[in-house]
């Protein structure tokens, strides 16, 4: 089956579908044979009519950058996708997600659409994703009018939906009327590296860890605050940012590192901790990455956190995102090893039961096959809003 796979290629989305590509490249007999496109990065022609504005614009949602932006990389998207289809069949396309799906209406019937996402509009629309400001979420129902009604028509005409968490589920149960048996979760996933009892964390001090690449809202300031206030005479922390942090001592910042890389490596396996005080997530992959490296987790309650960490049983939850919350809760976790190795041991077999990412291919290829076999969805108007 040829199954062409459209990659917004932002943020956490760069790392939603790839390894599923990857996997379905090394196990042929799944049935899949994948082309992947990357929406974004946009060619320099398209880029000022996604991402330029007017000053003073932007912080009101004015500009309609967030309806812009995706509107411009779905249409990105579909000329991609026509010329792959110019010199190659395809069976069915899997677009993660619907913010670069929205110009993909008008493939031919017969052509399955999947359609992975890890929010909905009208999640998007109650947060600080979409309105970061009073005035913003009161602009809302003018700057996200060219999304909504798209968006809908997306869904009503999707083959298959696939939200990465049971929130996201709900809101399109909720928000978008859509009956359970056309929704499949399928949330981001990872291999399983070996046990933690082949491996030993780093000598000397413990060391915190803290993976992101938007350093301000991944909580970094905050973390640093709490480290050097009230951690610093006990820990090392280590930054993995793209972001410029200043030095002071006991603070180590990897810029360079990459995923997957051997030094990105080594630092999962001597970590002692791992530390996300996120401000705005939509889910948190990072949070799959400490679960699968067996280090305990300190995580703010936000995008799917709670989810992951199974009501805090796979990690420590943060009531509140304050510097004492944070030391606390990293302090318990070096404190006390028999109930962190327990929360670990939860966490591997979390990954186990709903992460892993050859059941979570199999998955997607059993979807596929189911799709390609059934008759197409054929177009319909918009489901009625179920909220006021």
């Amino acid at each position: 089956m040829e199954v062409a796979f459209i990659n917004e290629n932002t943020l956490g989305h760069a790392s939603y579908l790839l390894p599923f590509v990857e996997m379905f490249g090394q196990r042929p007999e799944l049935g899949i044979r994948p082309h992947l496109i990357n929406a974004t990065p946009l060619p320099p022609s398209l880029e000022w009519r996604a991402n330029g504005t007017v000053p003073g614009l932007r912080r009101w949602g004015l500009d309609f950058h967030n309806a812009r932006w995706r509107l411009t990389a779905s249409r990105c998207a579909r000329d991609q996708l026509r010329q792959l289809r110019r010199r190659q069949h395809l069976d069915a396309v899997v677009v993660n997600t619907q913010s670069v799906a929205l110009a993909l209406l008008d493939l031919r019937p017969e052509l399955p659409l999947v359609v992975s996402l890890d929010a909905t509009f009208e999640q998007l629309a109650r947060s600080a994703w979409f309105a970061p400001n009073p005035i913003s979420r009161r602009l809302l129902p003018l700057t996200l009018a060219p999304l909504r009604r798209r968006e809908r028509l997306l869904f009503q005409n999707a083959s298959r939906l696939l939200p990465w968490s049971g929130s996201v589920r709900q809101s399109l149960l909720d928000d978008y009327a859509l009956t359970p048996d056309r929704i499949t979760l399928l949330p981001p996933s990872v291999t399983l590296p070996p046990p933690r009892s082949s491996r030993r964390p780093a000598a000397g001090r413990p060391q915190i860890l803290f993976v992101g690449g938007d350093f301000q809202r991944k909580g970094g300031p905050l973390l640093v605050e709490c480290f050097r206030e009230r951690l610093a005479d006990r820990c090392e922390l280590h930054l993995v940012t793209h972001s410029a942090v200043p030095a002071q001592p006991g603070l180590n910042v990897h810029r360079t590192l990459t995923p997957r890389s051997p030094g990105w490596q080594e630092r999962w396996e001597q970590a002692a901790v791992f530390a996300f005080p996120s401000t705005l997530e939509t889910f948190g992959i990072v949070l799959l990455e400490a679960l699968a490296f067996e280090v305990p987790v300190v995580s703010a309650d936000v995008g799917a956190a709670r989810e992951v960490l199974a009501d805090g049983r796979a990690g420590w939850l943060l009531p509140e995102r304050t510097p004492a919350d944070l030391a606390r809760a990293i302090s318990e976790a070096l404190d006390q090893p028999a109930v962190a190795a327990a929360k670990v041991n939860y966490g591997r077999q979390q990954i186990q039961r709903a992460y892993d990412l050859g059941a979570n291919a199999e998955k997607l290829a059993a979807e596929l096959t189911h799709c390609v076999a059934r008759p197409p969805r054929r177009s319909a108007p918009p489901a009625p809003t179920a909220r006021p």
